[in-house]
């Protein structure tokens, strides 16, 4: 039987999922159920419609048709110093295809990414993926465990736990990177812990990801009902407020405009 993944979006020409030139693939399924998620449609590990529509949300795709689309940018990639990022949904979801897919693509010299919620199990991650990856983006959403069953369905530990674990053992360059959800992430309070972890493990740099409310439309053409509620995206005050509460003392920090 062929590989398949299920898959509900694939983007070429990406700038922000990497450096250079990159096609974004994002996988279907998340053990997460966080309040504000981006990518409602990635969640269910199912093929979905599009509420009042006979449009489907997600594509059963083989690894070789995946490899195909992928392979069509490789001069790209190669030139702009670019690649491919695997996201979603949890990429680690899909973790036997993802496997065997980043396998293919280090075969032909193309650099690899994840982007992760960090919600997997360590043994068979650092097995089946971590040797053929380049670059790792880990979220870290809340520091506080109950805060973090409460607004995204699960506790920390796990998360927290394959951080250390990642630093502590691999080479591999891993960004951590803060989705900044007014509200919820954005207390000084949850900064300055997250901040304070990352000290502790000698990290001196992190990415804050400022909010996005376009993921709101997304939900409701699924329907699906949000609990969080914000339309407009954060003031420039804000993000500086979340910089500075995020800061102590020389800590580099970056965040997406």
């Amino acid at each position: 039987m062929k590989q398949r993944a299920l898959i509900f979006d694939i983007k070429r020409d990406c700038s922000e999922d990497g450096p250079g030139i990159r096609t974004t693939v994002f996988f279907k399924g998340c053990p997460l159920s966080c309040s504000w998620c981006q990518n409602p449609e990635g969640k269910e590990g199912r093929v979905e419609h599009w509420a009042d529509s006979a449009e489907t949300v997600g594509d059963w795709i083989s690894l070789d048709d995946l490899l195909y689309r992928l392979l069509i940018d490789k001069p790209f990639y190669h030139s702009s110093g670019g690649g491919v990022t695997l996201s979603g949904g949890e990429v680690t979801q899909q973790m036997g295809f993802v496997h065997s897919l980043l396998k293919a693509l280090k075969a032909e010299g193309i650099h690899t990414a994840i982007e992760t919620s960090g919600f997997f199990n360590y043994r068979r991650f650092s097995e089946l993926l971590l040797p053929w990856l380049d670059l790792i983006y880990f979220d870290l959403k809340l520091i506080d465990d109950i805060e973090s069953r409460q607004h995204t369905g699960q506790g920390n530990g796990l998360i927290l736990a394959n951080l250390s674990k990642l630093i502590e053992s691999t080479s591999v360059p891993v960004i951590p990177r803060v989705p900044l959800i007014p509200g919820i992430t954005t207390s000084e309070m949850n900064l300055r812990g997250i901040a304070g972890f990352l000290a502790s493990h000698n990290i001196d740099a992190a990415t804050l990801l400022p909010y996005n409310p376009l993921w709101a439309d997304k939900a409701v053409k699924l329907g699906k009902k949000t609990d969080y509620q914000r339309s407009t995206f954060m003031t420039p005050q804000e993000k500086n407020q979340c910089v500075l509460s995020f800061q102590p003392g020389k800590r580099r920090v970056g965040h997406a405009n």
